[in-house]
């Protein structure tokens, strides 16, 4: 029989080891961001099965109507994200080329205002430039919003849904080549927001929509609590443009915590790529997770 000592010793090994053994989804996880993080190329920033779209501006001291240049930054993908753990910044995004005037209308015309998005590696501080070079943008000139707003009544806001010269994204390489571009669509079902991605050649390539009830007219929330997501959330899925079947991506909002989500008001997406998504579609889909935040989610934080 083993004595008292050779017990504790052993013990003590045991719970070394399993200290310092990662866990199966550890290991998966560590794997993923070590892949993604680090290379200060386009190619290097879109590797891997998707991107974590961070909101980096804090809106907490918002004035009124004023919106300011929102900035972003980008992080490793992660299935299974949370906002406890720690990830490195791969990528930084800001907003330039806009006015003061339209920014102040974005809330009575959601995605109409003249904006450029610039994606450098790296961390980028847009107060203290340090020369970091643009990679990609994403760009657009004025254009009508994805809705008017009215007025207000005492069930909400009262907006009208415009259906020409609608808010668009182009995304383009560090020489200012045309990569794709996404469009925002509008149809008989107004409310059900949905984006056209299109190729260099305008060809579309995908549909991003979310899930539709009661005949396609109403979008189709998924209320789960599952660790990262929020409790009801609404996914754009990445569609096949003529049969509208889910091809395995999505663009979804992620539970940010509580301090981003009720007080800084930052967004957090996930963008998954669906399979064969070449670099020039996947730069392409992150301009539509920008366009579908700047349209959609933009305006519900007025």
């Amino acid at each position: 029989p083993r004595g008292p000592k050779l017990e504790i010793d052993h013990f003590a090994r045991m719970v070394e080891m399993a200290r310092v053994a990662p866990t199966t989804e550890n290991s998966m996880t560590e794997g993923l961001l070590t892949s993604q993080a680090g290379g200060d190329t386009m190619e290097a920033i879109l590797a891997g099965e998707g991107i974590i779209l961070r909101q980096k501006t804090s809106e907490c001291c918002r004035c009124c109507c004023c919106q300011p240049n929102i900035h972003w930054m980008l992080t490793p993908y992660d299935p299974n994200w949370g906002i406890e753990k720690q990830y490195p910044t791969i990528a930084s995004i800001s907003e330039t080329n806009t006015t003061w005037c339209g920014r102040c209308c974005s809330f009575n015309a959601p995605g109409h205002r003249r904006t450029r998005y610039e994606v450098r590696a790296g961390v980028y501080d847009e107060e203290a430039p340090n020369g970091s070079r643009v990679l990609f943008m994403h760009e657009k000139e004025e254009s009508c919003g994805s809705n008017i707003y009215l007025g207000q009544t005492d069930n909400g806001q009262f907006r009208v849904p415009c259906c020409c010269y609608l808010p668009y994204l182009e995304t383009k390489d560090d020489q200012g080549r045309k990569l794709g571009k996404t469009k925002f669509l509008c149809d008989a079902c107004l409310f059900v927001p949905k984006f056209s991605v299109m190729n260099q050649n305008d060809d579309e390539v995908y549909r991003l929509r979310p899930d539709v009830c009661c005949l396609g007219c109403c979008v189709r929330c998924r209320c789960s609590c599952q660790k990262g997501g929020k409790c009801c959330r609404l996914p754009f899925l990445i569609r096949d443009p003529k049969t509208l079947e889910p091809l395995g991506g999505q663009v979804t909002d992620l539970w940010a915590g509580i301090k981003s989500e009720m007080c800084t008001r930052r967004n957090t997406y996930q963008i998954q790529y669906p399979p064969n998504c070449d670099n020039s579609m996947r730069a392409t889909l992150l301009g539509s997770a920008l366009l579908v935040d700047l349209v959609v989610f933009e305006q519900d934080q007025d």
